[in-house]
């Protein structure tokens, strides 16, 4: 193996080896999806306000530790044009992170 080489995968091993052997971390998730529409003049800002306020709705029931949509399960966010709006609803199950103790 060339030097170069060899520092390049000592290197990627470093960084690998952590994340490997850590502990093991799980998501706990609620069992029923919370729900939310918002209607805007353009898709995009709907389905983005739609996340945004699925996050706000389940901070405001169960806590800031639930509301983060990138980790939350059954995901989905459908749009639909209604007149010159539109109309779009996301729909997840919070989860939180929870760390091994």
């Amino acid at each position: 193996m060339k030097p170069a080489t060899f520092v390049l995968a000592a290197a990627v091993a470093a960084f690998a080896l952590p994340s490997m052997t850590t502990t093991a971390s799980a998501y706990v998730c609620h069992s029923v999806n919370t729900s939310v529409k918002v209607h805007k003049p353009t898709r995009f800002k709907a389905r983005i306000q739609a996340r945004k306020s699925w996050s706000y709705k389940v901070r405001q029931n169960h806590g800031l530790a639930w509301s983060v949509w990138k980790i939350a399960k059954t995901k989905s966010t459908k749009c639909t044009k209604a007149g010159q709006r539109w109309v779009c609803k996301a729909s997840a199950k919070p989860c939180k992170y929870v760390p091994a103790s």
